[in-house]
């Protein structure tokens, strides 16, 4: 499926809006090294929700703001399940993680 940079940014934005929503949202930052973790999704130092909203996000934003090209292919689905299965509040941060995915699905 085609992804227009407008469609993205609106997902993105709509994802930060959930995770607020959803009273998942940091005030703090985590330390730099662990914002430098080479592991996927950060899962040694980092829960879910810090690295959609302290990697994911900005990263997308950067690629977005900048025009660059947009990954092929985003399937965040599956770790935003397993991630976010002990939050209260994630369904509809688990929906945004499927439009999202549904975007970026070839």
């Amino acid at each position: 499926m085609p992804r227009s940079h407008i469609e993205v940014e609106i997902l993105i934005r709509k994802l930060e809006q959930s995770l607020r929503d959803a009273n998942m949202w940091s005030y703090s930052t985590p330390a730099d090294k662990d914002l430098e973790s080479k592991l996927p999704f950060s899962v040694d130092v980092l829960s879910f929700e810090q690295w959609l909203q302290f990697i994911f996000i900005p990263k997308m934003s950067e690629l977005l703001h900048s025009k660059s090209t947009l990954p092929e292919n985003v399937n965040l689905l599956p770790m935003a399940e397993q991630g976010l299965s002990t939050s209260k509040n994630r369904s509809g941060v688990i929906e945004v993680i499927k439009q999202i995915d549904l975007v970026f699905s070839d």
